[in-house]
């Protein structure tokens, strides 16, 4: 089964954010700095019929403003910067696509809308990364204009194979 997922990469400097990454989170070289708006699924049918099924969703979004706030730390082990201006947004792109385009997948019980800039599992790391996290420059203030899916391949690496404009049939 090919895993997908489907992100906001946000109009944003995120050079900073890039850098804390690279000290605090394992997939930091995997991935750019992104929200995650659905988790990793499966969908074994061309990536052409996934953007046909995304189409109204984010034709029906236009683009909008996102600002990553507060740095918190999640279930003892992620460091998320919170999603302040836009947490609205991207929580009805997120409740659009399960509910119209993947009813079947498994869902997060609870979303938060959230960049991950962190994954420690020990508790004295996660304190030092949090500590870091307040030399950050907050809020980082953008825009959301356009949705990707990624592709998971089985040795980690991930395959960009679909940027599709917010507010506009692709």
């Amino acid at each position: 089964m090919t895993v997908r997922v489907v992100a906001i990469f946000p109009e944003v400097d995120t050079a900073a954010v890039e850098g804390f990454r690279a000290r605090w989170d394992p997939l930091a070289a995997v991935v750019p700095a992104h929200i995650t708006v659905a988790f990793p699924f499966g969908w074994d049918r061309p990536a052409s019929a996934l953007a046909d099924a995304l189409e109204p969703v984010l034709t029906a979004c236009p683009a909008f403003a996102l600002a990553l706030t507060t740095p918190v730390v999640w279930e003892d082990e992620y460091l998320f910067l919170l999603v302040g201006d836009g947490h609205e947004q991207v929580t009805r792109l997120h409740e659009a696509i399960y509910r119209q385009v993947l009813p079947e997948a498994q869902r997060p019980s609870d979303f938060v809308p959230h960049m991950t800039i962190g994954r420690q599992a020990h508790p004295k790391a996660m304190r030092a990364a949090m500590h870091d996290a307040a030399d950050l420059d907050l809020p980082l203030v953008g825009r959301a204009l356009s949705l990707t899916v990624y592709r998971r391949q089985d040795d980690g690496t991930r395959i960009r194979e679909l940027d599709m404009p917010l507010g506009s049939v692709s």
